[in-house]
């Protein structure tokens, strides 16, 4: 910086000697706002003073301006330079500012500090391969340990005594499946063994006498007995669909019949209703068939309803009759949201009765139904006994309408709701099969229909005649949206089949009923 200093002043010295011969006069010419103003320096104007004047105001221009730029280089290499000496060397600004050549060689761009991103990615693969080579390092470590822990051992089995014979617990394991499974279908599923075995042969191996009579108190079999010689097995064919369960429906249907008698209906079970009658309670069912109808829900949903209906009327006495069709839609409702796909919103149910309730009353019935309920709706419902009736009986797709057609007859009849679901489905499908053939009641309920409904001919013939009754008479009925559903080509117009106005029909129902029928 002194340099520079000392040339510009012997520069306005020079200038000086040249233009001392008109002391009285301006000596130098320097840059300024007021060129134009700037005349006589040289003695008259001649013809090209503007253009001399134009040269010397840039020559003056130029000068001052590369004698900045010297400077402004001069100082960006000397912070440049101590900056980064500072940085590379001690960390801290350097205090001599003189500008001085650097001794070392000139420093690469990853060093530099103009480009810090750069720095950052050498600094990460510095890190990212100092940790790679720790791991490798651990995981030698780690391979060196296990082959001096896996020599250690074989040293000290080696040291052990030989074993006696009669301590089996010593010995190696085996491999617990013998032969590679490709599939789960090479699984021996249905050979199970019994507790008894098991336990029996464990306690074989430990030697303990004692133990053994305290399990034959508790063994039972893991699978459903085998089926007798005369009885055939209608899943047989159904062993490779894994949605029809063929393992575990017998156990299923056992399970259903169980929770039909845990949950029955008694008979004459409106006794305890000082308003309602079985005339009101058909009424209701019988509408809400045609509610059924309207909403295009599955039957599933009909007869779950009835048995909600039922079960809360049996349970809750002294219900008024302006209160009997919000219990009936209040419990189509409960069973839509647990059968149906997509339930039917509250405002339907309000709007087909007419708005005579809001949706506060059937939300405030719904809670009332499921708390006596018990939050329980697991009562199971005739169509799931039927369709497995029918699969047992060979029976066609004719035959199983009938027989829904038979059960939902029976649904709006008082004096048929104290049956089971399965007995209903069971005398459903015997009068099917029976009409629609030309055998006899005992050729058509078979050894298989009696293993797999758990009911003989003499248990359900009363309910048989029951419903020849209830058939005969639906005509001079007034509750006919059952009828008037099976006229559907959907379900095989099986309301109007001639053989339900035969003399088959009719000898049943002319029969006399016995006093257990009742």
């Amino acid at each position: 910086m002194d340099i520079h200093v000392r040339r510009f002043r012997s520069a306005q010295v020079a200038n000086q000697e040249n233009g001392h011969f008109n002391k009285t006069k301006t000596t130098m010419v320097l840059p300024s706002k007021r060129q134009d103003s700037v005349r006589g320096v040289l003695g008259e104007l001649d013809h090209n003073v503007q253009a001399q004047r134009e040269n010397n105001k840039g020559k003056v221009a130029i000068t001052a301006a590369e004698f900045e730029k010297k400077a402004i280089v001069n100082r960006c290499q000397t912070r440049n330079y101590s900056h980064v000496q500072s940085k590379v060397d001690t960390g801290l600004v350097s205090k001599n500012m003189s500008v001085q050549q650097p001794s070392k060689p000139v420093l690469r761009r990853e060093e530099s500090t103009a480009s810090l991103a750069a720095r950052a990615v050498a600094r990460t693969r510095a890190v990212l391969k100092e940790t790679a080579d720790n791991q490798t390092e651990h995981r030698d470590v780690n391979i060196l340990i296990q082959a001096k822990k896996s020599t250690q051992i074989t040293k000290r089995n080696t040291k052990l005594p030989i074993l006696k014979e009669n301590n089996k617990e010593t010995k190696a394991l085996k491999p617990v499946l013998k032969e590679s499974t490709d599939s789960l279908g090479k699984l021996k599923l249905v050979e199970t063994t019994t507790y008894k075995e098991k336990s029996t042969a464990t306690i074989n191996h430990s030697n303990g006498q004692t133990k053994e009579t305290l399990f034959e108190k508790n063994t039972f079999h893991c699978h459903t007995p085998k089926l007798p010689d005369d009885i055939e097995d209608i899943d047989a064919s159904d062993n490779n669909s894994p949605l029809l369960m063929s393992i575990y429906i017998k156990d299923i249907y056992n399970y259903l019949i169980e929770l039909e008698e845990k949950y029955p209906i008694e008979p004459d079970h409106l006794k305890f209703q000082i308003v309602l009658t079985g005339k009101m309670r058909a009424t209701l069912i019988d509408w809400l068939v045609e509610v059924q109808r309207q909403f295009s829900l599955v039957l599933e949903t009909l007869h779950l309803t009835v048995g909600i209906i039922d079960r809360y009327l049996q349970l809750v006495p002294n219900i008024q009759r302006d209160q009997l069709q919000l219990v009936g839609i209040t419990a189509m409702f409960i069973a839509s949201k647990y059968e149906e796909i997509y339930a039917p919103d509250v405002g339907d149910f309000v709007y087909v009765t007419d708005n005579a309730y809001s949706k506060s009353d059937v939300f405030k019935c719904e809670r009332d139904i499921m708390s006596k309920l018990k939050f329980c709706l697991a009562r199971p419902i005739p169509l799931s006994f039927l369709r497995r009736f029918v699969k047992a009986a060979h029976g066609t797709s004719k035959n199983h309408h009938l027989a829904k057609y038979f059960v939902d007859l029976c649904l709006v009849e008082y004096s048929m709701a104290h049956y089971r679901p399965s007995e209903l489905a069971a005398a459903a499908i015997c009068l099917s099969l029976y009409l629609l053939s030309t055998k006899e009641l005992d050729e058509v309920w078979t050894p298989t229909m009696v293993y797999y409904s758990t009911y003989s001919l003499s248990h359900i013939k009363p309910i048989i005649r029951k419903i020849a009754k209830v058939v005969i008479n639906v005509e001079n009925s007034k509750f006919k949206a059952v009828y008037n559903k099976y006229l559907d080509a959907t379900l095989a117009k099986v309301s109007m089949l001639p053989q339900l106005k035969g003399e088959a029909i009719h000898e049943l129902a002319k029969l006399p009923l016995d006093s257990s029928d009742s």
